[in-house]
């Protein structure tokens, strides 16, 4: 074999067409998933080339980016495609697609628990791809990268792989999921394997769209919380469920086959902390909270950081109300105030919270916890949703009116975020839409393919399920489309939270207001420009 040529060419097709009014034409779904440089350091440290191409950071750099003609020049033995959030569907099979019809001898798999969970159907239905591999992939891939660069193929060797042999789909028996030890051995922050990642580090980050009408500076300052965040890698797994998330323990004991959460070791997370700060990283990241009425894991994780004098930035994501050891160490390890936490009581509803939310509680408890908050010094970001199985105008009503006292009440609650909720693959109500009283049109993977080969159907406004009952009788709402805009005008009403700074929020109607201001001077620039743009896949329109 051409020792010249790429063993792994690792692609992340993020949704490319998507359009909002507020937003315009965006880019979603900018993040890699945390476990791709795993996979390439992995690959790499076993002695095989391997890179990262994000698609939509080569278009950022170059509109002219053509895929296919850089896989001309490093012919990669495998193309591996993150397909791990369902957003990904289109452009990951378009890629795929693209790809296979070039360069008909490249082995194209893909992986991510979008691509777990139908693995079967994908190549069933897309022959553009030869396999996908299930669940944790790092050694898969690796073993997978083995097989294919060696003259003899035994793919039926591979774990976690689902295949294509002579006509017939075969999945292989051996199944790895990963263990800590596992986890310890891989390292999550050799960012030079991504081509152009310090346009990665510099420009994306938290929230996760990118305006195509912006320069990387104007999104970065504009469209972000300013601050240069990373997504550490704390462990994988939860031992929760709660009903729209695909991430859930009932979700994962079959697409991962994880049956409870696992831990990096304290110094392999103090070690990703500190090399990711040597790449100009700011603020880290942390959405892994698998237990939280039992903090004592980063209490001690944040003393450790305070022990080694490491200064960062954290923003942490609560699964339920962070307890007051907690708040008090994460206090004094992140002092300054752009570090914060991401509270979610979802809804004002008491009751729905407990139907939905598996680590529940009341709204004293959420009151007293940002009262507590405040007394610190901390800054909060606290999240609603609606239009849920079981809420009546009552419930909808408690969240009204919680979010208002909460804004009114609250000064270091910077942000009030009200977000709808779209049907995730593998969720509870995604596999069970009859106990929960919903319809949706996703069941298989082509309704998601068909559903993001729109870019009007983004994560803002499309739902993909329907709650017939939720609406009184007489209303005229009668399938997902028009369910979908009925509860859109109830978010501008009442939640609408765009503000020019993108670390607050404010009253519904300054939102709506700007709004309308972004819109029309989006349909300036668009007239003005009078051009197409061109899609990362070949540099065509």
């Amino acid at each position: 074999m051409d020792k010249k040529r790429l063993d792994c060419l690792l692609v992340h097709a993020p949704k490319f067409d998507n359009w909002y009014k507020p937003l315009g034409d965006y880019i979603w779904i900018n993040y890699l998933p945390m476990g791709m440089f795993a996979l390439a350091d992995n690959l790499d440290r076993h002695g095989y080339s391997a890179q990262i191409v994000h698609l939509g950071i080569e278009w950022i750099e170059d509109h002219a980016f053509d895929l296919i003609a850089y896989i001309g020049k490093t012919r990669p033995a495998v193309c591996a495609l993150s397909l791990h959030w369902h957003y990904q569907a289109y452009d990951v099979i378009k890629v795929a697609e693209a790809i296979k019809a070039a360069y008909p001898d490249i082995f194209i798999c893909a992986g991510g628990f979008t691509a777990s969970y139908y693995h079967q159907e994908i190549l069933e239905d897309f022959p553009c791809l030869d396999a996908v591999i299930q669940g944790d992939a790092e050694e898969p891939l690796l073993r997978l990268v083995e097989q294919v660069t060696k003259q003899e193929r035994a793919l039926h060797k591979v774990p976690n792989l689902t295949w294509r042999s002579d006509g017939r789909i075969v999945e292989n028996e051996a199944f790895y999921c990963a263990t800590e030890a596992d986890l310890n051995a891989l390292r999550f922050t050799n960012l030079p394997l991504l081509k152009n990642y310090k346009t990665y580090v510099d420009y994306f980050g938290h929230p996760f769209m990118w305006k195509k009408s912006f320069s990387k500076e104007a999104n970065f300052q504009k469209l972000s919380i300013g601050s240069k965040t990373f997504p550490l890698a704390i462990g994988r797994g939860c031992p929760m469920t709660c009903t729209w998330c695909a991430g859930s323990v009932l979700s994962q004991r079959f697409i991962t086959r994880r049956t409870k959460p696992i831990y990096r070791s304290m110094d392999k997370i103090l070690e990703s902390i500190q090399e990711a700060l040597s790449y100009g990283y700011e603020t880290m990241y942390v959405v892994f909270d698998p237990y939280p009425d039992n903090h004592d894991f980063f209490i001690e994780l944040f003393a450790k950081i305070r022990e080694n004098n490491i200064q960062c930035e954290m923003v942490f994501e609560c699964h339920g109300l962070p307890t007051k050891p907690f708040m008090d160490a994460f206090h004094a390890t992140f002092p300054h105030e752009e570090s914060f936490l991401c509270i979610s009581p979802d809804t004002g509803s008491e009751r729905l919270r407990r139907l939905h939310k598996h680590c529940s509680y009341s709204n004293e408890e959420l009151l007293g916890c940002l009262r507590y908050l405040q007394e610190l010094g901390v800054n909060s970001e606290v999240f609603f949703t609606y239009g849920i199985p079981g809420e009546t105008p009552d419930d909808l009503q408690e969240t009204i009116r919680l979010k208002r006292f909460i804004k009114r009440r609250f000064k270091n609650v910077r942000c009030i975020r009200v977000l709808s909720i779209e049907i995730e693959p593998g969720s509870p109500w995604h596999m069970d839409p009859q106990k929960y009283g919903i319809t949706h049109d996703r069941t298989h993977f082509r309704d998601f393919y068909r559903a993001h080969s729109s870019k009007y159907n983004q994560t803002y406004s499309s739902l993909g399920y329907f709650i017939p009952d939720y609406f009184p009788p007489g209303n005229g709402v009668t399938d997902i489309r028009g369910f979908e805009q009925a509860l859109q005008k109830i978010k501008c009403r009442h939640f609408c939270f765009v503000n020019p700074n993108a670390r607050r929020s404010g009253p519904a109607w300054t939102g709506r207001l700007f709004c309308n201001v972004l819109a029309m001077m989006d349909r300036f620039k668009r007239k003005d420009a009078g051009e197409e743009e061109s899609h990362p896949l070949y540099g065509g329109t």
